[in-house]
């Protein structure tokens, strides 16, 4: 039976895109380009979610290497970033509705201490609900390596076969699979909300 639900945070609980992230700091495409590739292709973004360079490290790395032209920009995108992206609230009201119900909320996210920005925006109502969560800037090990889902695990003394993880990248899915967990691969908010509550009607505990 499940009895818990462990969320991404990336275009599960809030919408994650690069692109439009970019377009809405920089309307030129081709200092877009150049943004793209100091902050993202470089792999300093991602040094972020592996807690190597914090946030303030990685965006001064960035501003060392442009124009104070882009300056704003770079700033913007790295510490205002969650300011122009969809917030998905109609399945964080779903979440506290199964926290209500018994079931225990978790999220186990490949982010840095964005995160806690986030949350004090308001942007993740369902924040006091959490039983725990896991990022990966503070573990030191992503998505969809092995030891992240074990540490969620042993932190929370979680059972995997009594858990359902919703991700956006069926990687990170399968590696929770072979633990034993349900998985749903993100799609969209209402579809999400509807594969949780087909699952949940079907294996929950609480159903």
């Amino acid at each position: 039976m499940i009895r818990n639900l462990v969320f991404d945070l990336g275009n599960v609980l809030i919408e994650w895109n690069s692109e439009k992230i970019l377009t809405t700091f920089e309307p030129e495409k081709e200092r877009r380009q150049i943004l793209r590739q100091a902050i993202f292709d470089s792999g300093v973004w991602h040094q972020t979610d592996k807690g190597e360079l914090s946030l303030k490290e990685a965006c001064d790395e960035v501003l060392a290497q442009l124009d104070d032209s882009y300056h704003p920009a770079v700033q913007n995108i790295f510490y205002n970033w969650y300011e122009v992206v969809e917030v998905y609230s109609g399945l964080q009201e779903k979440i506290r509705l199964w926290a209500n119900q018994g079931y225990r909320i978790y999220i186990l996210s490949t982010t840095c201490e964005i995160f806690y920005r986030i949350e004090k925006a308001g942007l993740l109502p369902i924040f006091p609900l959490l039983s725990g969560y896991i990022l990966s800037s503070e573990v030191g090990v992503v998505k969809p390596e092995l030891e992240i889902y074990q540490k969620l695990l042993k932190k929370y003394s979680l059972d995997p076969t009594e858990s359902v993880f919703i991700d956006d990248i069926q990687a990170n899915l399968d590696t929770a699979a072979e633990l034993g967990f349900e998985t749903i691969l993100s799609t969209s908010e209402s579809e999400n909300i509807r594969a949780m509550e087909s699952l949940l009607a079907a294996k929950g505990e609480f159903a």
